[in-house]
């Protein structure tokens, strides 16, 4: 949007006065674990004692100021600011406060971050150990000089506005620039339109460092400022030290007053068509506004769970409409959202087929016209409150897993927004006795969402090009007239009653067991040949994951028959499997919680899922029926190809894709067996040939093997495994991967090409590959040398030149089909700086090889491997992938003490040693993408 409309749009905001003073309150009550007090200053605390994960904290600060509360003159500083906030504290000067933690083992990105809104600005430093009083006393003086011992120095500010300029540049894709066009209506061209927290590129280049400075004592202060600390702490003590730190910050005088911008009400619908040349598909939103309850109680609460069902409900609906050919949408979506501080917004979404954006638009109202005619049947309902309260079941069994960070982003909503914080108590007791009595009056009252036309506005965004058709607002309005009048018919809620399996299956024998070294597991193997392996753990109490693998994929099919590879998988997901299509699948499993998905990789195939225990036969039922009776249904396989196909016909606009097909075909020196995803591809699938390859692929127990890692109970569980994996059909045949050697050509390879941009940027992609021996220790090294990198970019692109907003390194080890490791190195810049920021990339790859590494550095990322072990050995996933390293490896789990020693014996030398050893031999792939002049 240009400068003079900007101008334009905050005039009309400015003349209004369009300005509330009323803040949410809740009447629910507080989780009484919960500390919570106001000092006299005006500042809020809240205090949680959580074990998620044990010896661990998460603290956060919270502001309830953003970009809205910006002058013209400041647009884009709320957000600048929060960058400074890592540049120079009271109490930890320059970088201080980065390095001391990430000494500590808690990294800038992953612990460390913030964000900032339109109406919040919210910082966090998470998993801090709790063991260590002293980086828990630092971590509250780092949240006491954010709230006002900002440095803000001359140099500092200086500094960041390259690294803020970059962001804006990556920041500005083809979402953002077609947002910027369609803000005014949406917003209804109050101030949040103009408001969209990066800022203006002209005010972030050249704003006086006073206007920085104004807004800063202007809107940081403890009475718009709350202190969230959740974790394993002594909440009393805790709150002392938060009392006698913070109590210390005096309250200024004269201060201003935090008002909330309106978005008003519109007296007729809105229409805005927003064109880019880099869109692919065009899509239609018809949104309405409403107002947020500013009062939170049982009421709201009780309405928030009816107009779930509804919109949960009607997804049900559309997706039994999508999945047939003659549909004229990609997707259809209902559903709703937070527009602004004090103002919500329902939506109905369509992205229609070329051509058919009428028909398209008219389907999706047609769904809703049914609704509000007949509403919906007593069995969809029913079938959704025994999902929600399955969900607040499953919500309780695993409380007590709920992580410090997400309980203290409640928490802060809490502060901001009033959003009720009960106890888990309060919680089940409304759930159970207020879900039971929704009634279907209540639910269908929700199609009223979407009658207030006026207060309304029509968004449509897609292509720049002379082929697409955009409605006007006139021809949908006419086909919202013309719906209203034509003939609906009541919808019919088919649900089949038989049995998941019919079939009468009887548990067959143990031939033997095995052992999996370095954990408690225990494996079976079954009378049909199949292995399992079970490993019970108490991290997730509603949770039993399952995973499994056979060696083959897609090694094994023919070139030509890799577009039907990938695919098999999906179309059985679509088809369903046994007696029951896709929906009836669906409406089967409501209540239950489980999920299951096959994938097809490259060398390898199988399944992976979860269920609670209570639902873990479901989950085994339905692994039983995807191996002997999957569904292969033409219909939806169709469908899915009309809207693969019309997806694709914009799809050489999109620059992102032409840059990842790029580097797909020269990372793998141009082999046929590279796939595109495109009209080509599409054009290759075949139906047959897909199902034929699933049929073989999926096949056969005895060459695979079954792994279940949870809250399972042996004796229970057991009998069920053997029951439905012991009956899956054997062959006894053993299979393997074929090596087709695909990989890099030898050497160097570059390759640099240009696109048409709207936004002028070069993206750098630096790939090395190369021979590796694969072991763990290799694989930490390998980590090293990429964190040290990342930190040295850090400091010479990012901070020094001011190139780019962040580069990625990416490091990658495999040991099949054969050993070797891959270290990516990524980054978007101004076109002008790429040579030398290329320069800098290698150079600093240089060094690492003939120069000693920086100790500090070396020091914070052997401290933060092992903070991550400690962390990661709590979680089910980390049991799951070790188990899955040993079996199709070999690998053996490391405990913690060889890790911890294995670490700690890392040093300079070795590193450097390592990094001359890696580069030596190695395979470069450069590809750069360059906006066309």
């Amino acid at each position: 949007m240009n400068k003079i409309v900007l101008l334009l749009f905050a005039s009309v905001f400015l003349c209004s006065g369009l300005v509330s003073k009323a803040q949410y309150t809740t009447t629910i009550p507080l989780n009484s674990k919960v500390k919570q007090g106001k000092l006299s200053n005006g500042l809020t605390y809240y205090i949680l004692h959580n074990e998620e994960p044990k010896d661990r904290a998460s603290f956060y600060f919270v502001q309830n100021v953003g970009g809205i509360l910006e002058e013209d003159s400041q647009n884009g500083l709320a957000h600048f600011l929060e960058h400074m906030a890592f540049n120079g504290l009271e109490n930890f000067p320059g970088k201080n406060m980065l390095d001391y933690l990430e000494k500590n083992g808690i990294l800038f990105g992953r612990d460390i971050n913030a964000y900032t809104a339109q109406d919040q600005t919210v910082y966090n430093i998470s998993n801090i150990p709790t063991g260590s009083e002293g980086l828990m006393d630092s971590a509250l003086l780092v949240l006491h000089d954010w709230s006002g011992g900002l440095l803000l120095e001359g140099k500092e500010i200086e500094s960041e506005r390259g690294v803020i300029h970059e962001e804006w540049r990556t920041r500005r894709n083809v979402r953002k620039r077609l947002g910027d066009q369609t803000s005014s209506v949406m917003y209804n061209n109050s101030k949040y339109a103009v408001r969209d927290v990066i800022g203006s590129l002209d005010v972030i280049d050249h704003f006086e460092h006073k206007e920085l400075r104004d807004y800063y004592e202007k809107w940081y202060r403890p009475d718009l400022q709350a202190v969230v600390i959740v974790g394993d702490v002594d909440a009393e003590s805790i709150e002392k030290k938060v009392k006698d730190l913070f109590s210390k910050i005096p309250m200024k005088k004269n201060t201003a007053e935090r008002t909330y911008t309106k978005v008003e009400d519109s007296k007729e619908v809105g229409y805005v068509a927003a064109k880019d040349k880099e869109a692919k598909n065009l899509s239609i939103m018809w949104l309405f506004r409403y107002d947020l309850d500013a009062v939170k109680n049982e009421t709201t609460q009780r309405n928030d769970l009816a107009k779930g069902m509804f919109n949960q409900m009607l997804a049900a609906r559309i997706s039994e409409n999508t999945k047939k050919l003659e549909c004229s949408a990609i997707g259809i979506e209902f559903g709703g959202y937070e527009l602004a501080r004090t103002k919500g917004a329902d939506y109905i979404y369509v992205a229609p087929k070329s051509g058919k954006e009428l028909e398209a638009f008219t389907e999706a109202l047609t769904e809703l016209e049914r609704v509000k005619r007949y509403g919906f049947t007593a069995s969809e309902l029913e079938r959704t409150k025994v999902q929600y309260m399955r969900s607040y079941e499953s919500y309780a069994a695993n409380y007590s897993k709920i992580t410090n960070d997400k309980w203290a982003e409640q928490l802060g909503d809490l502060f901001l927004k009033a959003e009720p914080f009960p106890s888990l108590e309060w919680e089940m007791e409304f759930a159970a006795k207020t879900i039971p009595a929704i009634t279907l009056e209540e639910v269908n009252a929700f199609v009223k969402s979407y009658s207030n036309v006026d207060n309304s506005a029509l968004i449509l965004q897609g292509p720049d090009n002379e082929t697409q058709v955009y409605p006007t607002k006139e021809e949908l309005l006419a086909v919202a007239a013309k719906v209203k009048s034509s003939d609906v018919e009541a919808y019919i809620d088919e649900a089949g009653n038989q049995p998941l399996v019919a079939k009468k299956l009887k548990p067959v024998k143990i031939l033997s067991q095995f052992g999996v070294e370095g954990t408690d597991a225990k494996g079976y193997v079954l009378e049909n040949g199949a292995k399992v392996v079970i490993l019970p753990t108490e991290y997730s109490k509603d949770e039993i994951s399952m995973s499994s693998f056979s060696f083959g994929g897609t090694s094994l099919i023919a070139d030509k028959d890799l577009a039907s590879a990938d695919m098999a998988a999906s179309i059985v997901e679509m088809s369903g499997v046994g007696e029951f299509d896709a929906t009836q699948l669906q409406k089967k499993l409501a209540g239950k919680i489980v999920g299951l998905s096959a994938s097809l990789g490259e060398l390898t195939e199988g399944f992976s899922g979860s269920a609670s225990p209570q639902d873990f036969e479901t989950l085994l039922q339905l692994l039983y029926l995807n191996f002997e009776a999957p569904r292969f249904e033409e219909a939806p396989f169709s469908a899915q190809m009309a809207r693969m196909r019309d997806y694709v016909a914009n799809i050489k606009v999109d620059n992102n894709k032409a840059l990842q097909d790029t580097i797909a075909l020269v990372s793998t020196n141009y082999s046929p067996r590279t796939l595109l995803f495109g009209e080509n591809f599409i054009n290759k699938i075949d139906f047959n040939r897909a199902s034929e390859i699933y049929k073989e692929r999926f096949s056969n127990a005895s060459d695979f093997t079954f792994i279940f890692v949870g809250n399972i109970n042996e004796k229970e569980h057991l009998p069920m495994i053997r029951k439905y994996i012991g009956n899956i059909s054997s062959t006894n045949k053993k299979e393997a991967y074929l090596d087709h050697k695909v990989g890099p050509a030898k050497g160097i390879t570059s390759r640099i090409f240009e696109r048409k941009m709207a936004v002028p940027k070069t993206t750098v992609n630096y790939d090395m590959q190369g021979d590796f021996e694969y072991n763990l220790k290799n694989r930490m090294m390998l980590n090293v040398v990429s964190q040290l990198l990342s930190k040295r970019y850090m400091v010479t692109i990012r901070e020094e030149e001011g190139g780019s907003y962040g580069v990625q390194v990416s490091p990658s080890a495999s040991k099949l089909p054969s050993p070797e490791y891959s270290l990516n190195i990524s980054f978007d810049c101004n076109p002008e700086k790429r040579d030398r920021l290329v320069e800098i990339v290698k150079e600093e790859i240089v060094k690492i090889q003939n120069e000693a590494c920086d100790a500090v550095d070396l020091n914070e990322i052997k401290n933060n491997f092992i903070k991550s072990r400690e962390e990661a050995e709590l979680e089910n996933s980390f049991w799951m992938s070790s188990i899955q390293k040993n079996l199709m490896l070999g690998s053996e789990l490391t405990s913690k003490e060889d890790y911890i020693k294995m670490i700690e014996n890392i040093d300079a030398d070795s590193i450097q040693k390592f990094a001359k050893e890696i580069f030596k031999n190695v395979n470069t792939v450069e590809v750069i993408m360059n906006p066309k002049k």
